[in-house]
């Protein structure tokens, strides 16, 4: 089959569209024809990719582009299937027109909910659109399912579920890619606590910056890895809170996907300290899934997004209460005082993982989606 996947954004900046970039990759394995759509210059085209310029940098200069773009790809390379979100739908007008004549499928695909922000005011209207003349939904999770659902209260009549996922080919406790020797001589003789993503007021990273501070002086070799777009705000929260962590964090930028591997092999301990909000509750973290490939000990907020991964009793894992601001300090403790323990239960991360958290399966659930009546 022929598929393409449309996102309206700037693909060499925006990191989680890595999702979209493995899930093309793995349907290309599988035989299939597929490639992503996107922001970007000529320069950056990669093999499943294709870029196209957004006037002026604004998004509705780009649907208009698309608007005329898609009916002629489509057509022109006899596409099976375009997978767009709803920041698309705008562009599909024209293509709606034809899609029967040219036995075109089109899916809505929702990776989250408006997440840190109010409802947009299309955001209802583009749902209730696709239910209306598209081919079917794809979900991230059965919780985005259900809030879509309720939102434009009516039942989409064909949906699939795929979860985040992660290559593990790429992302394997063998690979150690070459990363700066200051980065490794920093870590060196560490008690090393990673994260990687993007930082914002709603992502618990404060409930880490707290931690690290009370358990700093019981232990002295503790170190906190960022990598991160907005580590300023770990700086700025450091400094509202009058903390003196500068020998106990090591903030670093983004580094490319294929390289982030060799930056989690330094980590003894993984954090994803979520906290108890909706958006995330029905959330899939793509970063989670990472740490379950790479064998790493995780220690991570109760949230449902999480249970529905990792299970409660998991050797490897510790669950922590994010609505207590003092708990992730004190599971923080118990982490590290039983963390040989937990390495050596790591490995069923990776279990967990390859068993249904791999981009083979969701291009499968793919595949299989497409070609049902």
């Amino acid at each position: 089959m022929n598929i393409i996947f449309v996102r309206d954004v700037f693909i060499k900046n925006t990191p989680h569209v890595n999702c979209e970039i493995q899930l093309v990759k793995a349907l290309n394995k599988l035989g299939h024809d597929a490639k992503l759509i996107g922001i970007g210059d000529k320069t950056d085209i990669g093999k499943e990719l294709i870029l196209l310029r957004s006037p002026f940098g604004k998004r509705k200069y780009f649907l208009l582009i698309l608007l005329f773009y898609l009916p002629y790809y489509c057509v022109s390379k006899k596409i099976d299937a375009v997978i767009l979100d709803q920041h698309i739908i705008p562009a599909s007008i024209l293509l709606l027109i034809i899609k029967k004549i040219f036995a075109i499928k089109i899916i809505l695909d929702v990776r989250s909910i408006p997440v840190e922000t109010d409802l947009p005011w299309d955001y209802k209207a583009s749902c209730k659109f696709a239910n209306r003349f598209f081919d079917g939904a794809t979900f991230i999770t059965e919780g985005t399912k259900d809030y879509v659902e309720k939102l434009i209260k009516s039942k989409f009549k064909k949906t699939a579920l795929f979860p985040s996922a992660v290559n593990l080919a790429i992302f394997h406790p063998a690979i150690t890619n070459s990363i700066p020797l200051y980065v490794k001589e920093k870590a060196k003789k560490r008690i090393n606590i990673f994260y990687h993503g993007s930082i914002s007021p709603n992502r618990g990273l404060d409930l880490v910056i707290d931690a690290v501070n009370k358990l700093k002086d019981k232990y002295s070799n503790i170190l906190f890895i960022s990598i991160s777009d907005n580590n300023q705000y770990i700086l700025d929260y450091c400094d509202s809170k009058n903390y003196d962590l500068a020998n106990y964090m090591l903030l670093l930028d983004v580094v490319q996907h294929e390289k982030l591997t060799g930056y989690i092999n330094l980590a003894d301990i993984c954090v994803v300290p979520l906290p108890r909000m909706l958006w995330w509750e029905i959330s899939s973290p793509l970063k989670l899934m990472e740490y379950l490939a790479m064998e790493k000990p995780i220690i991570l907020s109760d949230i449902k997004a999480h249970l529905e991964v990792v299970p409660l009793n998991s050797e490897f894992a510790v669950y922590f209460n994010p609505d207590n601001r003092d708990d992730l300090s004190d599971k923080l403790l118990e982490t590290i005082s039983s963390l040989a323990k937990l390495k050596s239960n790591a490995a069923e991360g990776r279990k967990i993982a390859a068993s249904k958290f791999t981009w083979e399966i969701q291009a499968k659930v793919i595949e299989e989606f497409i070609n049902r009546k």
